[in-house]
């Protein structure tokens, strides 16, 4: 098994519609962007791929009606070969305030169906350490993470790479309480 972060293709495309009748999750930070049906999908996946590997400034709204930018940022998939099995989103840079507040530099997706195996452990190392020497050549030498309280193999998966709890606080969609962490990159 050779797990690794790659750029969404059209090869591992149908295992990750498979992974969309598996259940609800997300492109992490897309914003519901991207979050077609798989018979949606299926019409112009070029067009799919295309524009969840765009990485030109994106603008997210908020609930509240606001609205924040994510200037530079990357959405990899995690496989095994030409299996899905999850998302990982770096965030680079954009509205700092948002980025340190709520939703984090980095957010990991894992397929519904292979949820608590370790997948996510290993997501967010190879997340790291992809990331790491990005960060660190723009002078950012610590990443924000959030995660729901109640979302327990998140926490172990922010704290088993280093988070440290900075603050607790209502998430930005309003669902309820988001734990803030910052991991010093080494």
């Amino acid at each position: 098994m050779t797990i690794e972060l790659v750029r969404p293709s059209r090869k591992v495309l149908p295992s990750y519609l498979e992974a969309l009748n598996e259940g609800t999750f997300c492109n992490m930070a897309l914003g519901n962007f991207a979050d077609e049906s798989p018979e949606e999908i299926s019409k112009d996946p070029d067009d799919y791929i295309n524009r969840i590997s765009d990485e030109s400034p994106r603008i997210v709204a908020m609930p509240d009606g606001s609205e924040f930018t994510v200037t530079e940022h990357s959405l990899l998939w995690l496989v095994d070969g030409e299996r899905y099995l999850g998302s990982v989103s770096l965030r680079f840079s954009g509205d700092r305030d948002v980025i340190e507040e709520f939703g984090g530099n980095i957010g990991i997706a894992i397929r519904p169906a292979l949820l608590n195996v370790g997948y996510g452990v290993k997501a967010a190392a190879l997340a790291w350490r992809l990331a790491g020497p990005y960060f660190k050549e723009r002078g950012i030498n610590s990443i924000y993470i959030s995660c729901n309280p109640t979302n327990f193999a998140s926490r172990r998966l922010i704290e088993h790479n280093g988070g440290k709890l900075v603050k607790e606080k209502n998430d930005a969609f309003g669902t309820g309480p988001s734990l803030i962490f910052v991991i010093d990159l080494q």
